[in-house]
Order: C-alpha cells, then sequence, then structure tokens
C-alpha cells in the first residue's frame, strides 16, 4: 500500500464525521428563515486545500496508487464531497475511480463556495471537447452528446451575461451587497429584474461603495 494513503484515509474520514463549519454569515431579518440565501450571498470563495487543510501537495498524483488503492481513496472523496454538501453536478454515470481522483486532485485549489445548508453544485466540463476533463465520457461535449433539439436531455445554456470585452459574467461571483438584501426585488420572481440587478451589481464589483437607483426597502426589513 501507498505509504500516505493510510494517513490521507485517516484525515478524510476525521473531514466526513465531522465537516468543518461554514463560514459565519451575518443573516438580516427579512431572511432568518431562509439563511441559506445569506450563506450564498455572503460566504466567501475558498479551495478545498483550505476546507480540509490538506495540502494539494500533500497528494500524490492518482498514477502512484494502484487500482484497489483508487477505489479506496475515490469512495472516501464521494463520500467527503457528501458530507461537505457539494456535488459535481456534471460527472459521467459509472465514473472510473482513477479519473475520479485524478479530476478531485486537479480541482483541489479551484476557487469554490463552501455552502454546508445551500450546497454547492460544480461543473467540471469546459464545453470544449478537446479540453473537458471528461473526454469521450461527456454527456455534453462528447462524441455521444445528446442533441441539443432532443428537449428530453437539458443541454449546458450557451447564452448568458457578459461584460463589454466579451468575457461571460458568473452570477455567483458577483458580490452581493447589504443594500441588495434589504432591497424587495432582490430574488424577484421577474427574470428581467434578477437580470437588472445582476449586471448592476457586476458594474460596481471593485467599488469601494455601492448605488442603485432601482433601491426600494423590503417591508420585512423595515422596523416597527
Amino acid at each position: 500500500m501507498h505509504t500516505y494513503l493510510p494517513h490521507l484515509l485517516s484525515d478524510l474520514e476525521v473531514l466526513i464525521e465531522q465537516p468543518p463549519p461554514g463560514p459565519y454569515v451575518e443573516v438580516p431579518p427579512h431572511l432568518e428563515e431562509m439563511p441559506w440565501v445569506a450563506e450564498l450571498a455572503q460566504a466567501p470563495f475558498t479551495t478545498l486545500e483550505e476546507i480540509t487543510g490538506i495540502a494539494l501537495e500533500a497528494l500524490p498524483p492518482f498514477f502512484e496508487f494502484t487500482m484497489d488503492e483508487l477505489a479506496l481513496l475515490a469512495d472516501a472523496f464521494r463520500r467527503l464531497f457528501d458530507a461537505l454538501n457539494m456535488a459535481v453536478v456534471d460527472l459521467p454515470e459509472e465514473y472510473p475511480d482513477d479519473a475520479w481522483v485524478d479530476q478531485v486532485i486537479c480541482h483541489w485549489n479551484e476557487p469554490i463556495q463552501y455552502l454546508p445548508q445551500a450546497g454547492c453544485d460544480l461543473e467540471w466540463c469546459s464545453g470544449d471537447y478537446d479540453t473537458c476533463p471528461y473526454g469521450e465520457d461527456c454527456l455534453y461535449c462528447g462524441p455521444d452528446a445528446s442533441d441539443p433539439e432532443d428537449e428530453k436531455m437539458p443541454v449546458p445554456f450557451v447564452g448568458g451575461l457578459f461584460n463589454d470585452d466579451g468575457t461571460r459574467i458568473d452570477p455567483l461571483k458577483v458580490p452581493i451587497s447589504e443594500l441588495c438584501l434589504r432591497c424587495k426585488s432582490y430574488l424577484s420572481d421577474d427574470w428581467e429584474d434578477n437580470i437588472l440587478c445582476t449586471l448592476t451589481r457586476n458594474d460596481q464589483k471593485d467599488d469601494d461603495e455601492f448605488e442603485c437607483g432601482a433601491f426600494e426597502e423590503g417591508e420585512e426589513s423595515n422596523g416597527p
């Protein structure tokens, strides 16, 4: 057995039995019944290395393990993700243990949000067959991917919001200010309002102060 594997499996079991606490977030009064919303809005981006305390350098490359060892490590990683309330939502079915371990290690220092209450959905498909880590197994960009016109098979959203330079805007990475959390339009059922709010926040993401001409105090956030 790999000399480091027993120690690694032991560390993972501790994390699985006692997952690290989530980051402290301040829940506004009008979100007391939905604390996960405040968590989603305020939780900083982090990495699996920071969450687990296991340095990337301490993880041996997957090819140093035997297939039996990879099966043990793959099972531990899967249970760790469950314990952390994380899921790789685009992972192909029956994905091989060695490939799964490789992908976990490759993404060990990728920025993610640790959201024990809300849950974190990860997507590792790049959308490009030449660079996708799943290769031919990918359900979205592989050779056996479903026809985009087949309504029975969901396909990745190819549209989205973009900056003036053409780069895509990731709504989950756009900071949400305290003003937004107090606004009656926050999490509106109107998708157009949500888009406008996201664009407004994105335009001011690097500013010291956030201003919004459309702000209206939410009823539940008002005092007596």
